[in-house]
């Protein structure tokens, strides 16, 4: 018979660590192949894009790069920090913090699941590069831009999960990243050339997203990850996991409203003991 004491922790009634991990993966990246804003921006849009952007039948491997990167870093950046403010202020964190998961199993399970379909947005735009455009990929070529994705979205989805510690309600959930990374994006020359100014390359040399094109578009042409850009994206992951230790919130924000002061209408007693207003 078991003991009263393994009866009485809940740790002891949990099954292994890693099944239990693997499981709250696998229900994440189902909840989010449901959400039809990851499907639409991460998977659909950077095809589109492929088709607007190649001429001759052909697609340069910088721009292939630029279209895998915007599908990832949308589902890495936007809809996961959307997701986790959602799940925050609907109560869901809070249902899962009162319950003998391990809190570390949750939110690794909600970035390892935005990581993993982040990387497969990324890998469909590339096969449909090779499909379409009849880009070459052999398997090194594969497996770099891969790991290129997979650090690349690993970096957006720390930082991400830091941001919603600063992130108060649904409503300016998107609003903040999407002004965040719009940016970016856009300076990092993920649907277009990049900025010119020097000043601003330098800045985008340092965030997230154009180190990632960079690694993907050599990975591309089989010249290997440089090792600056690997170093940027492992420092963005670092630095993510750690602020969101510091700041990550499990509770809903809840708006306090201020009442009203009560005015008592029971009768004062003054200095003497006799009730004011009392008439004899």
């Amino acid at each position: 018979m078991p003991s009263s004491q393994a009866m009485s922790d809940p740790s002891a009634r949990l099954p292994p660590l890693l099944p239990l991990l693997l499981g709250q993966i696998a229900h994440q990246i189902r909840l989010l192949l449901r959400t039809p804003r990851a499907m639409g921006t991460g998977l659909v849009l950077p095809i589109l894009l492929l088709l607007l952007n190649s001429s001759d039948g052909q697609i340069a491997p910088s721009r292939l790069a630029g279209c895998a990167v915007l599908g990832t870093t949308m589902i890495a950046w936007t809809t996961h920090g959307i997701g986790l403010v959602a799940a925050r202020e609907s109560g869901v964190m809070k249902r899962w913090r009162a319950t003998p998961l391990p809190a570390w199993c949750y939110l690794s399970g909600q970035i390892v699941a935005s990581v993993l379909v982040s990387v497969l947005a990324g890998a469909v735009a590339v096969l449909a590069g090779v499909a379409f455009f009849g880009t070459d990929l052999d398997i090194w070529r594969a497996l770099a831009m891969l790991t290129a994705i997979f650090l690349g979205a690993l970096a957006c989805a720390s930082a991400a999960t830091a941001v919603t510690g600063f992130i108060s309600t649904v409503a300016s959930a998107f609003p903040i990243l999407g002004l965040t990374y719009l940016p970016v994006v856009l300076f990092s020359g993920t649907v277009g050339d990049p900025v010119k100014a020097s000043w601003v390359s330098t800045i985008a040399s340092y965030l997230p997203v154009r180190p990632i094109i960079e690694a993907a578009g050599h990975a591309l042409t089989g010249t290997g990850l440089p090792v600056r850009d690997v170093l940027v994206l492992c420092g963005w992951s670092v630095a993510g996991l750690l602020v969101s230790l510091a700041v990550f919130r499990w509770e809903p924000t809840r708006t306090r409203q201020r009442r009203p002061a009560r005015t008592s209408t029971a009768p004062r007693a003054d200095a003497g003991g006799d009730h004011v207003g009392r008439r004899s």
